[in-house]
């Protein structure tokens, strides 16, 4: 084939070198420029107030507002975190249980009289404590540690930062404090997990088409055998992943739980990929490019997090980032079956059994009889007319 190019085939080799650059570009833009924006900080101010020669005078109150109020750094749209006043602990609590908070800032109730004090001499300066959630985003939280810890250092305000939902650490250091342990116990799971569900999927509408059957009943039949198949090979899959996960990061994933979810993920994605498949094969190979080439950094990078583009565009509609919301719900908040993204992926797995079940009903240009071969044009040639 590259011969009847000619002397362009020398060409062909720089062309290939050019389109793999092309495509390590587009899939690793996003952890190239990534940058936290718009983070849901809950900010809740206990503080009592203190009388001082000046008059009533809340220290709590005064910081809340500066940082509600704060504008975005020079150079950039938006700022990496949107503080939001919370009434009580008991809210805040509520939406960190809803996965809503990246963090929260608590000033206890006497830090104006604590710090009025610290200022004439008498005892040290208050602290206040800080939250982060390392189930939202391990990687976040540890951007976040060290961002806020330099904000307060400015201010002069001591912070206590605590991390909540870090879960298992596992045996072999793994610990969930480290981003790109944290990134890699997420794509360990979920790379190998989406790339055979891709093969599988190429396989199975090679070993069963539907193009050889002409009625519907036939192509049913085809697809009906390529679910039952996609069954085992997503179980397959999902347990591979899962032993990935747990021998190369450490992760110390409970394995059943963890392969039952990654089971559903599994099947869901490979329904989405044998319906494209089966609509058209053009088709099947631009969601495969979507999901491989625009979707696989979703997977371990919050939406707030990613550029513009993948925010708005990619995020919502990938199941990496859904299966990444119940492996991080498994490891880190001890969730059982039907972590969180299970509804996602329950959508996802819908559309490609209604692509697939549209499919049954495409016919194929050169569809073969259920019964046998086509004749041959000598055989439609000898009975007579």
């Amino acid at each position: 084939m590259i011969e009847k190019l000619g002397p362009k085939k020398y060409a062909f080799p720089v062309l290939v070198i050019v389109l793999i650059g092309c495509v390590m570009a587009l899939m690793f833009y996003p952890m190239l420029n990534m940058a936290p924006k718009n983070l849901p900080f809950a900010v809740v101010s206990l503080d009592e107030g203190a009388q001082t020669p000046q008059g009533d005078v809340n220290a709590g109150d005064m910081i809340a507002e500066q940082l509600v109020d704060a504008e975005a750094p020079e150079g950039s749209n938006a700022a990496p975190i949107a503080w939001e006043v919370f009434d009580s602990q008991d809210d805040v609590d509520a939406a960190f249980a809803e996965n809503e908070l990246y963090g929260a800032l608590t000033i206890p109730a006497d830090f104006t009289r604590t710090r009025v004090l610290a200022q004439a001499g008498k005892g040290d300066a208050p602290s206040v404590e800080v939250v982060l959630d390392n189930a939202k985003s391990p990687m976040a939280a540890t951007q976040m540690q060290a961002l806020l810890g330099a904000m307060f250092g400015q201010m002069e305000i001591p912070a206590n930062i605590t991390l909540i939902n870090t879960g298992d650490t596992g045996t072999t250091g793994a610990t969930p404090t480290s981003p790109m342990a944290g990134m890699m116990s997420q794509q360990i799971g979920i790379m190998p997990l989406m790339m055979m569900s891709l093969v599988s999927s190429i396989l199975l509408t090679r070993i069963f088409p539907k193009k050889d059957a002409v009625t519907n009943r036939g192509r049913f039949s085809a697809l009906g055998k390529q679910l039952v198949y996609a069954v085992v090979f997503s179980l397959l899959a999902a347990m591979t992943a899962v032993i990935l996960l747990n021998t190369l990061v450490g992760a110390g994933a409970p394995f059943w739980t963890t392969t039952v979810f990654l089971w559903f993920a599994g099947f869901a994605v490979m329904a989405l990929f044998l319906g494209a498949f089966n609509v058209a094969m053009p088709f099947g190979a631009l969601v495969a490019l979507y999901a491989f080439l625009l979707a696989m950094m979703t997977a371990a990078l919050p939406q707030e997090m990613l550029p513009a583009f993948w925010a708005e565009w990619v995020y919502p509609w990938t199941p990496q980032h859904m299966i990444g919301d119940g492996i991080r719900d498994i490891l880190y908040r001890g969730a059982d079956l039907m972590p969180r993204g299970s509804s996602g992926l329950l959508a996802i797995g819908g559309t490609g059994l209604a692509l697939l079940i549209l499919s049954g009903f495409i016919p194929e240009r050169k569809a073969k009889s259920e019964s046998g071969d086509a004749p041959s044009p000598n055989t439609a040639a000898a009975v007579p007319a």
